[in-house]
């Protein structure tokens, strides 16, 4: 009987130490779990930071944000805590020099915490782990706060710790929300669309209630959805026609956003800043208000700008410098140089923004650059992310405007060129580059990467 109970001892105090997490599962146990060929990632989660299943999402996948085409992460059996998937990295991306289709050289991905609802968020993606052993690099960048695990090989198990997610599911506090667009602009023909994190930033339209249409005389669009306290989202505007059919989805390239006069100044709404849900179960924004309008249904009129600019005369780009902003599409106006002042003629609207850019250009482009501009104030601050408002800086009578800028005080503004490079950047045949706000990204297979390669949305 002794022996017995010195063998229950013995097994319940091997089990307590299989429920730390300094206790890692070894190659041997793993290799249970994995073919030769596939990836094998292991991690450890606390209990704390688990509620839900965790779903692995990466380049095997071609980054598909869905729930049911993400392999999930299994226990490991004994191992309390610890958690294993194995994949077949079966991606392709299209080499950039040659236009050749070849397989990554290694896996990309992340795990993701499915929801309350059993649905994929990014918002919670890994926030914060730390490295074990295996090929796993964890690479720092993205979204504030984010770890993006970049690169798995194939030669031995990739072992971590979670030490937390972009946003903690199991603290979420899910509600009911309606967020409500009353549109009276554009000939009735902008429609709107909600985007954010409790849809993976998918536009998605907004449908109109006629009962509510009849009774104020205006378009009442609406969307009944059930989200995270704190997910973030923005409303958009797509176009129809008088059909009531969709001739213009929203892009990111130019996304018709909400904009508020705030002392005669349109601007858009929140400074640009997502919109974060709270506790108001029903949102409504009244477009009929004096302070609210779409920039789509801006019918201020376009003017004749005459735009100068000085910069340090060591440091600007020597290909030349590009005014660009909302007033061309982002497809930037070549300026004329004399001596170290830059000039152009563009015709645009008092509420457009505009920035510099090397001549044909974008951060992350062999050679491409942006001027970031910042201002003393208190503190060395960015000039409202570096975009500047026509209206706010022009003068000179109606037909005849005249904007000049003189960045080259150091005392006043600090100027500089902003280089990246795109080594990380993945094109395939599906992919393109779009601008959001000045900034190049790329989008693939309806996820969106910045200039380094890390998925934001």
């Amino acid at each position: 009987m002794k022996k017995f109970y010195a063998f229950l001892a013995a097994a319940l105090m091997s089990v307590s130490v299989f429920a730390a997490k300094d206790v890692v599962p070894s190659d041997a146990v793993l290799a249970e779990y994995y073919e030769p060929g596939q990836v094998c990632v292991c991690i450890y989660v606390p209990n704390d930071l688990k509620c839900y299943d965790i779903v692995f999402v990466g380049t095997y996948n071609d980054w598909n944000a869905s729930a049911s085409a993400c392999q999930k992460f299994e226990p490991v059996e004994n191992f309390d805590g610890w958690y294993v998937v194995a994949v077949d990295d079966d991606g392709m991306y299209e080499d950039a020099a040659t236009g050749e289709l070849k397989p990554y050289e290694s896996l990309q991905g992340k795990p993701v915490q499915l929801d309350a609802n059993g649905d994929f968020s990014w918002d919670y993606q890994i926030g914060a782990a730390t490295y074990v052993r295996g090929g796993a690099q964890i690479v720092e960048g993205g979204v504030a706060g984010e770890i993006d695990i970049k690169q798995y090989g194939t030669d031995a198990p990739n072992v971590y710790t979670v030490e937390g997610w972009k946003k903690d599911p199991c603290s979420a506090v899910y509600n009911s929300y309606t967020v409500a667009v009353i549109n009276d602009g554009c000939g009735g023909f902008a429609v709107p669309f909600i985007v954010g994190s409790f849809n993976n930033w998918k536009f998605q339209q907004m449908q109109v209630d006629v009962e509510k249409t009849t009774e104020l005389g205006a378009g009442y669009y609406k969307l009944d959805f059930r989200a995270a306290s704190g997910a973030e989202y923005q409303i958009v505007s797509g176009l129809m026609d008088e059909t009531g059919a969709i001739v213009e989805q929203p892009a990111w390239a130019d996304i018709a956003y909400i904009q508020e006069n705030i002392d005669g100044v349109w601007s858009r709404i929140n400074g640009g800043a997502n919109f974060a849900l709270g506790e108001e179960a029903l949102i409504v924004y009244d477009l009929r208000e004096e302070n609210l309008r779409w920039t789509r249904c801006d019918d201020s009129p376009i003017e004749t700008v005459e735009v100068s600019v000085k910069l340090p005369a060591e440091n600007f780009p020597e290909e030349g410098v590009e005014i660009i902003g909302t007033f061309d599409d982002w497809a930037g106006t070549a300026m004329a140089i004399d001596g170290d002042v830059y000039k152009a003629t563009v015709e645009a609207k008092a509420s457009q923004f505009f920035k510099f850019r090397s001549a044909g250009k974008w951060p992350g482009e062999q050679g491409g650059t942006e001027i970031e501009v910042y201002r003393a104030d208190d503190e060395w601050t960015s000039i409202q992310d570096n975009e500047f408002v026509f209206g706010q800086l022009w003068e000179g009578e109606e037909g005849a405007r005249t904007l000049y800028l003189d960045l080259s005080n150091s005392e006043t503004y600090r100027w500089q060129a902003r280089e990246q490079g795109i080594e990380n950047v993945v094109l395939t045949e599906k992919a393109q580059k779009v601008v959001v706000d000045g900034v190049l990204y790329i989008i693939r297979d309806n996820k969106m990467f910045n200039v380094q390669g890390t998925q934001v949305r």
